[in-house]
């Protein structure tokens, strides 16, 4: 049976506004001062602060306009997929913006060519950093320091109030702990099962456990200084996959532990979409390919759907400069969000017409590029503000 409502009870929505008026106001807040941390939850719950990206697409379905900081996240998927490309793509963003973009490169395997070729000039930024770390402590230490050293240069007003940085771990399965060996062995010998091949599976339990401990630091860390970190991680096969997830392509399982995926904010899957062409079948040429992300879990926003799927594209510099394929990316997305007008072949934008698709990606200006985005970001914008702050000056320069 409901509770019947006292006669002396106020509605919530009726309370009076003045402080003095509303009941145990000043104790509740004579209360709060005596503590560390407590305070009125307005005051400590702030929005969500997103950079955005050079995907919109991706923008448009964190509902945030961006990718979100002061928090941890997973970016995952098949070998070869583009994982790698898409959080260069998120560093690209934070430089274009003027924030720091720090690369610890653990798989030892980037060429500064591959950062010409998708960064450009932001190459030689002055605030895209790389790192290739002797080992896991050394990575833990670093981080720390430079997130606390942008900390402590915004309070100084030495860089702007809003100036945050993108840290990358490619890949966190590589970052390999100084007394890893000794303990793996200790273990070993202790037990009556151990081999080379990782001694009964210990060398991955101790991960997970270092990874979990690092992530109690990195959550409060990212969100006191401002920062975000991206970790990259592995899939293995899922021997416990059933009929169905075969079918669809998810008989895969995320190594590194439980904590890398509960700890993250945001949770992407990055996939090979399919190689994109042109011509027919008889004369049919791959000029580019085109990445599935598949956002499977968000703390930033609610979803629209279970998996929300968003795309882009990458050229292989056949039809045009090799890197991210921009146009593509928005002809995917402003065909969906119905920028675009179409009649048969042709389409039409703001008085300017091509004749196909092709047509299209291969001689759009980067004025009409910048027309066309702010006409999609237009789409979605008010849905963004209404769940986050953006942060950082506008994008400059050329990629």
């Amino acid at each position: 049976m409901a509770r019947k409502k006292r006669d002396t009870e106020p509605e919530i929505a009726d309370l009076p506004a003045p402080a003095e008026r509303r009941p145990n106001a000043r104790v509740f807040a004579d209360i709060a001062a005596s503590t560390k941390s407590f305070r009125p939850a307005r005051e400590t719950l702030r929005r969500v602060r997103a950079v955005p990206t050079i995907f919109p697409y991706v923008d448009l379905k964190t509902r945030v306009g961006g990718w979100p900081i002061d928090r941890v996240g997973l970016v995952h998927g098949p070998s070869n997929h583009g994982k790698t490309i898409f959080c260069h793509g998120l560093g690209l963003s934070f430089l274009r913006r003027h924030h720091m973009y720090c690369l610890v490169d653990a798989e030892m395997t980037t060429p500064i060519t591959w950062c010409e070729t998708l960064l450009g000039s932001y190459t030689d930024a002055d605030g895209f950093l790389a790192s290739r770390p002797s080992s896991y402590e050394e990575t833990c230490d670093d981080i720390r320091r430079t997130a606390e050293g942008l900390a402590d240069a915004r309070a100084k007003g030495r860089v702007e109030r809003d100036t945050t940085a993108l840290f990358v771990i490619d890949s966190i399965r590589k970052l390999v702990p100084k007394n890893l060996m000794a303990r793996i062995e200790k273990h070993g010998a202790d037990g009556k099962d151990g081999s080379v091949d990782g001694y009964g599976g210990r060398a991955a339990q101790l991960k997970a456990a270092l990874n979990a401990a690092w992530l109690d630091e990195l959550v409060p860390l990212m969100y006191h200084t401002g920062c975000a970190i991206l970790f990259v991680g592995r899939e293995s096969d899922d021997v416990n996959a059933s009929a169905r997830d075969r079918q669809f392509g998810n008989d895969w399982k995320l190594t590194g532990g439980k904590a890398l995926y509960f700890d993250s904010s945001v949770v992407c899957r990055v996939s090979l979409g399919g190689k994109v062409t042109i011509g027919d079948e008889d004369s049919k040429e791959v000029v580019g390919e085109r990445h599935l992300v598949e956002i499977h879990k968000t703390k930033v926003a609610a979803k629209q759907d279970r998996v929300e799927k968003a795309y882009f594209h990458t050229s292989n510099g056949r039809r045009t400069p090799e890197g991210f394929d921009r146009a593509r990316d928005l002809l995917r997305l402003g065909t969906d969000l119905d920028v675009f007008k179409k009649s048969g072949s042709w389409i039409a934008f703001d008085g300017r017409r091509w004749q196909g698709e092709v047509k299209f990606c291969e001689t759009a200006d980067p004025d009409v590029l910048d027309a066309i985005e702010a006409a999609c970001r237009a789409k979605f914008a008010e849905d963004a503000a209404a769940h986050a702050d953006v942060v950082g000056e506008s994008a400059s320069g050329e990629t």
